[in-house]
């Protein structure tokens, strides 16, 4: 059993983080340091103050996150100075010398690492240990005390003994560690002590402040006297504050309680004023009897005491770089309109009011894939909200309410509407838009993401346009050259987009990345093959994905690269080959398509040949031709009677909605990377990197269709990154840009893991 947590939980002030008396390095030094001096053998009347550190450290309803921006400072004590906790001293109970020098070595240790000793009582009998370690690092009587307290402190002999809480302040002004003109004392009152006892103080040139002096005065003024008094010739001020200064009405868990107090306003009020206007070198706070309290209230405004006063001195120092005074009675919300509109980084924002590590964003697109990445999201700690909008809000709500998580909120907009994005991004403080539509918004969206200042994932990229007079040869505007074009403008931005973070592209592009950096000296093809052995029950003809994308990609001319020749284009579904994909999916013929991983893969890894090919199957394709030869492939609108309709628009209409059919579908999908080159022995080394997602089993945990599922799951795990710091960047960035481990690690706890098949090497194309 440790000596160290006798007296409650183990856990740190507020959440702050902890350090090691042990190791002077773990101090911050110019920070504060929290010691616990769980202690309450000095007492005259009520024991229990022992109890008091832990009663301290947890009284508080906000998260203990280690943050504490204040409303009226504007500075947040617990990270700016910073803070942290080194957990509670051994103080054996009954044994006052063995204890105060246990206290007084730790306070001494906090001194040396340049901190500020934060101490949580006990009784007051710790003062003689805090303000005599302060004495020998400043020099005897250098340092000035103010001390907040009902009772003077300054008894003589009790209960025979010249050691407990109500003696402290006489053995140090007798021992020189404290001198008596250096001694402020505020909120006295009632019955103790006794004539002979304010004699003496009178003799050693104390001022002691009563509460009818205050009362008459009023406590402004007479904090001002004070620190004016704390301050003459002192190299610091020392805060010790009983909390039966205030009144028990208000503070009722102490031991010693004297009505007609404080109010606990001006003790917040007093406390901070000391710590923004005195060179503070210490504090403590004392006397707080959790077994005598009601609601916790007494050990909240402890608390409160530490956070305050400690705001203070963080605000101090803000106000000494700047040369200025802050003003704390401006409003709240003044100035304050522009706060989190150009943030450093959308991962660490505190003061925006979420934690670092956690990200706000807006997911556009409520469909199949959008709805699967709430579900997917819902079960990761980095989503501190996620906005989910479409345009049809019901479509919106029903993935909220599917999602069920407090996290979760439903939007209306129109993603053609840049201004009606922005207005979104701002009014709920996002710091990423994630784009789940379909290939037609990326501009609009991308845009939108870039003129407010937030980070921007899609899963497709801007769409091409074929050249006007050699098509099949001659590639015209490439599938994202209008987000490459504004590159420079997110890189200056300081804010990264990173595109085509689906399967494919995406988890296809970080399959080749790991390829280039695990397992290949040189890599002479990459091949992405796509294919599966998915059927639909009571449908002749249904797709697994978006038809609109399906036709897009079909039916535009595939690119290919190669090395020294660049970016070429052939005819629909040419080089046709067939793919034998793992886990029992089997032999699909598969043929070129257009698809983005063939304008990403080169930009970053060093590549002699690159090829998307798409498993489609005999029938669809033979259906996706008669479809372009009838030209209701298209996506002009053609007038139909009164009515001008997109042909495109009225299949994808026909067909039912792919997100739907999970629960008709059987089978598996496989997505991955074929590689040719040298291993990193020099060898010849071909193999498939792929992640085959099973119907069934993604039905049963995400309640998601397999091709859906395995699109959506990745934007959430590269949101994870970005959150956690594990990718960063800056500019127009594709999935090459990054490592892949950390992404391939990730896709494991998600249920659903990758693999590598080794294949027989064979000839170059």
């Amino acid at each position: 059993m440790s000596d160290r947590i006798m007296f409650g939980p183990d856990y740190t002030f507020l959440g702050v983080p902890r350090c090691d008396l042990g190791d002077p390095g773990t101090l911050p030094a110019g920070g504060a340091v929290v010691l616990g001096a769980p202690f309450d053998s000095g007492v005259s009347y009520r024991s229990g103050a022992r109890f008091g550190p832990g009663a301290i450290r947890a009284a508080c309803y906000l998260p203990h996150d280690g943050a504490r921006p204040h409303l009226a400072l504007r500075v947040d004590p617990l990270t700016d100075l910073p803070v942290c906790d080194a957990g509670d001293v051994t103080m054996p109970p009954g044994e006052i010398h063995r204890a105060l020098a246990a206290l007084r070595g730790a306070v001494t240790t906090v001194l040396g690492a340049g901190a500020i000793p934060v101490v949580l009582g006990g009784d007051h009998t710790t003062a003689m240990a805090d303000v005599q370690a302060l004495a020998e690092h400043y020099g005897s009587g250098r340092i000035s005390v103010i001390h907040f307290d009902a009772h003077a402190d300054t008894g003589d002999v009790e209960f025979g003994s010249l050691y407990g809480h109500g003696q402290p302040f006489r053995r140090l002004i007798e021992s020189g560690a404290l001198a008596g003109e250096r001694f402020v004392q505020v909120g006295l009152r009632g019955y103790w002590p006794e004539p002979q006892t304010l004699a003496w103080m009178a003799r050693q040139g104390i001022r002691s402040f009563e509460m009818a002096e205050i009362g008459a005065r009023g406590l402004d003024d007479v904090l001002a006297e004070a620190l004016e008094v704390a301050g003459r010739d002192s190299d610091g001020v020392f805060l010790s504050v009983d909390i039966d200064v205030v009144d028990p009405g208000t503070a009722p868990g102490t031991g010693t309680p004297e009505p007609g107090g404080l109010t606990s306003r001006q003790l917040l009020d007093a406390v901070r004023r000391i710590g923004r206007d005195s060179n503070l070198v210490g504090m403590e706070i004392v006397e707080v009897a959790p077994s005598y309290d009601h609601s916790d209230v007494t050990a909240l405004l402890a608390n409160r005491v530490v956070v305050e006063t400690l705001s203070g001195v963080a605000r101090r120092r803000v106000d000494a770089a700047n040369g200025t005074r802050w003003d704390e009675t401006v409003p709240v919300l003044s100035g304050r309109s522009g706060m989190g509109s150009g943030k450093t980084s959308g991962m660490t924002q505190s003061a925006a009011g979420k934690p670092s590590g956690k990200l706000r964003v807006l997911l556009v697109g409520a469909g199949g894939v959008g709805s699967a990445i709430a579900v997917t999201a819902a079960r990761r700690d980095y989503l501190d909200a996620m906005v989910v909008a479409d345009y049809n809000l019901g479509r919106a709500q029903h993935c909220v309410d599917r999602v069920a998580d407090g996290r979760f909120v439903a939007a209306q907009v129109d993603a053609t509407d840049i201004d009606a994005v922005a207005g979104l991004l701002k009014r709920y403080e996002c710091d990423v838009l994630l784009n789940a539509t379909d290939p037609r918004f990326v501009m609009p969206l991308f845009t939108a993401a870039l003129d407010c200042g937030v980070h921007y994932l899609d899963m497709a990229m801007s769409l091409s346009q074929p050249h006007p007079t050699d098509p099949y040869h001659v590639p015209g505007v490439k599938l994202g050259d209008e987000q490459f074009a504004m590159a420079d403008a997110w890189e200056k931005s300081g804010r990264l987009a990173l595109v085509g973070m689906g399967v494919e592209p995406g988890l296809s592009d970080v399959f080749a990345r790991y390829a280039a950096d695990h397992l290949f000296s040189r890599i002479d093809e990459i091949g992405v093959r796509d294919g599966g052995n998915l059927e639909v029950e009571g449908y002749s003809f249904a797709p697994t994905f978006s038809i609109w994308t399906t036709i897009e990609e079909c039916l535009n001319p595939p690119v290919i690269f190669e090395k020294g020749r660049g970016h070429f284009t052939t005819a629909p579904f040419s080089e046709p080959e067939v793919f034998d994909f793992p886990e029992g999916i089997g032999e699909v013929e598969c043929v070129n398509v257009e698809h983005e991983e063939v304008l990403l893969i080169p930009r970053w890894i060093d590549v002699g040949r690159v090829t998307f090919k798409y498993g489609l199957g005999r029938e669809f394709i033979e259906m996706l031709k008669m479809q372009h030869t009838l030209g209701i492939d298209k996506v002009e609108k053609v007038q139909v009677g009164d009515v001008a309709v997109s042909p495109r628009d009225v299949i994808a209409a026909l067909l039912p909605d792919p997100a739907t059919l999970g629960d008709k579908m059987h089978g598996k999908t496989c997505a991955g990377t074929w590689v040719r080159g040298l291993g990193t022995d020099s060898e010849p080394r071909e193999v498939y990197l792929y992640h085959v997602v099973d119907n069934d089993w993604s039905m049963r945990e995400y309640g998601s269709q397999a091709v859906v599922w395995q699109t959506a799951v990745c934007p959430v795990i590269a949101l994870e990154l970005i959150a956690n710091g594990t990718w960063s960047g800056a500019g127009v960035l594709g999935p090459e840009a990054f490592p892949a481990q950390p992404f391939l690690g990730l896709l494991a706890e998600h249920g659903s893991p990758w693999g590598i098949r080794e294949e027989s090497p064979r000839p170059a194309v």
